[in-house]
């Protein structure tokens, strides 16, 4: 009856994460259009970082949203979509990124002891798929992919594999708003702990050589970078010639605080009394933390905590700080419970996305509280 159940708790996970997958896709995409015009731009041997070129490619397909941001090995890494039509090319990104996001539970799996086997995985794993996945489809974002490049760091270097460690994390900042700041706690924390330098050097070492080939390709592809359309696409969505036209949300600090009323000088001493939480935080996980696992999922909580940019759809990396949170309350059942059903409840409060933000603040609740109580199961003497 158990196999049973669970078999039956399995299916429910592959439907449901199925049609979730399915309705994201059936809302016509957001950003996908961006990256399918950089990579066209790019195979036309123009420079997608200029939004001139850029806007009529997205024009083609889509519609307008904001010029393009990242790193030109992402770049490269969507140039085989763009041999494909549109269309198809976008059914593909959304199949693959399904794949990605199954796999990334499964690698988490390897790192984690949670969820355990048995209905509560497929449980814990729908829960993750409605909380993180289902905003990353539908805005066709990276979300998923960073988070998987973040387990394949972590399984990396749990066997020390410090090779494949370095160059994923250098791959890793292709998106480095979301990726810089915990990639490279997490080379500090293997050079301190594990007393290694290679993955910080072959970081180095990877980045160097990914931007010497891009330089060789096209040498001033930087330049349109410091053009005003690069800061003003932060807020706002531009039309065809760069005007400003929608106003963008995000769910950061500074947001989610003015949707409250706090701006201004009462924000500043907020901001600056949380970073340095935020940085005595991460210097007590360097020193005290028991796994690197235990560190990145502090590191991933501290950054989208503090960092002045990011979306809901960057939020799937924290599925790592959700599942070690609940690992750690394994014993206290209610906190697991009552922060898993806040998660939940976040998600319908508010109707803009610094509403979001929520989350934050219950995953860091959760890990509070979690290690709390494993510290005091740790100096309980043993009967």
């Amino acid at each position: 009856m158990k196999r049973k159940f669970e078999t039956l708790s399995s299916a429910l996970f592959i439907v449901i994460s199925a049609a979730l997958a399915w309705l994201a896709y059936s809302y016509g995409g957001m950003d996908f259009n961006v990256y399918y015009a950089a990579a066209r731009v790019t195979l036309q041997g123009g420079n997608p970082y200029d939004y001139a070129q850029l806007a009529p490619q997205i024009i083609s397909v889509g519609k307008l949203n904001n010029p393009y941001y990242y790193a030109p090995w992402f770049t490269w890494s969507v140039m085989p979509f763009a041999l494909f039509p549109y269309n198809i090319a976008r059914v593909l990104w959304a199949a693959i990124h399904f794949i990605l996001w199954v796999f990334s539970l499964i690698n988490l799996s390897k790192i984690i002891p949670y969820p355990p086997a048995g209905n509560a995985k497929w449980s814990a794993w729908l829960l993750a798929t409605f909380l993180f996945a289902w905003s990353a489809w539908g805005a066709e974002q990276v979300g998923v992919l960073i988070l998987f490049f973040f387990t394949l760091i972590l399984i990396s270097a749990q066997k020390e594999n410090w090779k494949v460690t370095g160059i994923l994390l250098a791959l890793i900042l292709f998106k480095p708003n979301i990726t810089a700041l915990p990639a490279a706690f997490i080379a500090l924390w293997l050079l301190l702990r594990k007393k290694t330098w290679q993955p910080l050097l072959i970081m180095g070492a990877t980045l160097a050589l990914l931007l010497s080939i891009q330089f060789l390709l096209a040498p001033k592809f930087y330049l349109p970078l410091f053009n005003p359309d690069k800061i003003q696409g932060l807020s706002f969505t531009l039309n065809a010639s760069g005007g400003l036209e929608i106003k963008r949300y995000t769910a950061t600090l500074r947001d989610f605080l003015s949707v409250y009323g706090i701006q201004g000088g009462d924000f500043a001493l907020l901001y600056g009394w949380a970073i340095l939480a935020g940085v005595a935080a991460l210097f007590y996980g360097l020193k005290f933390s028991a796994s690197l696992a235990e560190f990145s999922a502090l590191a991933l909580l501290v950054n989208f905590a503090l960092i002045p940019y990011a979306l809901f759809y960057d939020y799937p990396a924290l599925t790592l700080t959700l599942f070690y949170g609940n690992q750690l309350t394994l014993k206290h059942q209610w906190m697991r419970y009552a922060a898993n059903a806040l998660m939940v409840v976040s998600l319908f409060i508010g109707n803009i996305i610094p509403y979001r933000y929520w989350m934050i603040l219950i995953l860091a609740a959760l890990l509070m509280f979690g290690s709390y109580g494993a510290a005091r199961k740790d100096q309980m003497p043993s009967s």
